[in-house]
């Protein structure tokens, strides 16, 4: 083997979003509350619903819009309850995990309900486990609980190389093994479980077990196994969050929409015919290009060498990566 492949490189790019139809995710801008649709008589009141809409991958910058939006609805005197539309596959565990705390605090405070416009899988349904309701269209697709981690190969077989080149403080440090990774991911795993079983578990008829084998449910069956309450459109999911409202009297309250903007992404999406050094590839597989920028005065760029994700669906497969399974 070369000098070169013995050596541990700071190159490295890292598939962070399994579906190409993230980069045109759409998240909302702060809710624009002197836009309102009327839904009662009571045209000057200040009872109202907030209806704000997260669509696209639960990426740190889509859940940052999203929890100043849910923050600025809590804050807001005339907001008495929230509708959340949702069509969200999931996403990197550490953001769908912040989407999750803002909505628990969103729903520690008032009702929310979540309407599930297409999708709410995998890190999308743990974010909105903490809502008082869950209304689904019959093709609305629900679950999907589970992790996905993924690493450069290299950073898996070549652990000797690698202590060849740095020194460490600690045998430890900065070291991966499939071993550690696997017992990561089932931590992760369990506490995902946990929370579901904590916020849906009177509702479910599905043991744990059958909980976490990752499946997903089109909405009746969502409803009937106790994933989603009820089949619905948004007027139902308005009318359910104005009913749970202790503001709210009857049919006397106004909606607040929130309008959308689409989120940019600074990503790389290689063509059918394009290839990297990490070999060949598909137009569906997206990376962020982690190597040193040419105008930069060093190259001493380290890079987060393992992601975890909580996403519907599996990690387009190349030869520089490695996937480890909680079930091995």
């Amino acid at each position: 083997m070369s000098a070169d492949g013995n050596r541990t490189t700071t190159v490295a790019a890292y598939v962070v979003i399994i579906t190409a139809a993230v980069v045109t995710a759409s998240v909302v801008a702060p809710v624009v509350f002197d836009t309102v649709s009327g839904s009662g008589s009571d045209e000057g009141g200040e009872s109202s619903v907030a209806v704000i809409t997260f669509r696209g991958g639960t990426t740190s910058g889509n859940v940052a819009a999203v929890t100043e939006s849910l923050r600025e609805a809590r804050t807001n005197g005339s907001v008495d309850a929230i509708v959340l539309r949702i069509d969200s596959p999931g996403g990197p565990v550490d953001a769908s995990e912040e989407f999750y705390l803002a909505v628990n605090r969103t729903a520690s405070q008032m009702p929310v309900v979540a309407y599930v416009e297409g999708t709410a899988a995998s890190g999308g349904y743990f974010g909105i486990a903490p809502v008082d309701e869950i209304v689904v269209k019959p093709s609305s697709t629900v679950g999907s609980i589970g992790v996905i981690v993924q690493a450069p190969l290299s950073a898996v077989e070549n652990i000797e190389n690698q202590r060849q080149v740095f020194i460490r403080s600690g045998p430890d440090k900065a070291q991966i093994t499939r071993d550690g990774l696997r017992e990561n991911l089932e931590l992760l795993q369990k506490a995902f479980v946990d929370t579901i079983i904590k916020h849906r578990g009177d509702e479910l008829s599905l043991s744990r077990t059958e909980v976490a084998t990752g499946q997903t449910f089109l909405g009746p069956r969502a409803v009937d196994n106790g994933f989603a309450d009820q089949i619905g459109d948004l007027n139902v999911a308005i009318e359910e969050a104005a009913g749970r409202a202790d503001g709210i009297s009857g049919d006397e309250y106004n909606v607040y929409y929130k309008s959308s903007r689409a989120q940019q992404l600074n990503v790389v999406v290689l063509g059918e015919d394009e290839s990297t050094s990490l070999g060949e590839n598909t137009a569906d597989t997206v990376y962020v290009d982690a190597r040193p920028n040419a105008d930069a005065s060093t190259d001493d760029q380290f890079v987060q060498p393992v992601k975890y994700y909580a996403v519907w669906g599996v990690p387009q497969t190349t030869n520089q990566t490695v996937e480890v399974s909680a079930n091995e």
